[in-house]
């Protein structure tokens, strides 16, 4: 019972330390990922504009 509970209380120290380096991980990746959103919100939006351009076009010739 008591090596149960010195196990106990070591595990929660280690997955806070390891909680701790997941985080900053998660949040470079949070990062990396909202810039890929962004950027394919971005071309989504460009080749969306691009296409209205080119009908534009072809109605005015």
């Amino acid at each position: 019972m008591e090596k149960e509970r010195k196990e106990e209380q070591l595990n929660p120290e280690e997955t806070g330390t390891e909680a701790n380096e997941a985080t900053e991980d998660d949040l470079k990746f949070d990062k990396i990922y909202s810039n890929v959103a962004s950027n394919r919100y971005e071309n989504l939006r460009t080749s969306y504009i691009e296409i209205k351009a080119k009908k534009l076009r072809k109605r005015k010739k």
